[in-house]
């Protein structure tokens, strides 16, 4: 039985690169995460074909001339992508390849693979969302309200893909997307829940934009 690729997409702090790594980490000889392709150079720890595949600016640019990239990208000046080789559903005894890209790259893969799952994770409530997101101390006011900004645009999208699950428990969202992968398409009243869900969640981006905006104005009279 051929089996569809799979495509985690969310906002951020929903949690979806922890869950894809998860569900290969528990389900190795049915999942395999996809290796991206990248110009930029390895980190410490990164290892070639296991982290990323390494390749030239004039590499990666014949890759896009010849079709070979599935969804591709520039980010902070660097180029990343998905190889066309990686989206071939499982067959057989092959693991399903899965996926960890952002909405943009989603909508490429779908036009380029039509029969790819793409399931959109959702964080349980906009309080536990924003806490992650503005508690990390990482950041940045500004660089919080432009990363919330992005997230309301995923999640007007949510309603666009095949299927959501809310990560409220790591383990029993792994579970879920286990379940879909492998399992029917959902049905509408699936994606009717979820508009409801990111409605609220959409609020609570825009009560938080809003007072991280009146943080910065006051920090830049003071």
């Amino acid at each position: 039985m051929r089996r569809r690729p799979l495509v985690l997409v969310g906002p951020s702090g929903a949690g979806k690169t922890t869950i894809a790594a998860r569900l290969v980490a528990e389900h190795p000889d049915r999942f395999v995460l996809s290796v991206s392709a990248t110009t930029r150079e390895p980190r410490t720890g990164e290892h070639p074909g296991r982290d990323y595949h390494f390749v030239s600016r004039a590499r990666f640019r014949a890759m896009i001339a010849n079709g070979e990239l599935a969804e591709w990208a520039k980010v902070h000046g660097e180029y990343y992508g998905t190889p066309a080789g990686n989206l071939e559903p499982g067959a057989g005894g092959r693991p399903i390849p899965v996926l960890d890209i952002d909405v943009q790259g989603a909508r490429q893969v779908m036009e380029h693979a039509s029969a790819a799952l793409v399931i959109f994770i959702v964080p349980p409530d906009s309080g536990r969302w924003l806490r992650r997101l503005v508690g990390r101390g990482t950041e940045s006011p500004r660089q919080i309200s432009r990363r919330l900004r992005t997230a309301l645009a995923e999640l007007r999208a949510a309603s666009s893909f095949g299927a959501f699950v809310v990560n409220e428990d790591l383990g029993q969202a792994v579970e879920q997307v286990a379940a879909l992968a492998c399992g029917p398409s959902p049905g509408r009243k699936q994606a009717a829940d979820m508009r409801r869900l990111c409605e609220g969640l959409e609020a609570g981006a825009r009560r938080e934009i809003a007072r991280l905006e009146r943080v910065t104005r006051t920090e830049s009279i003071e």
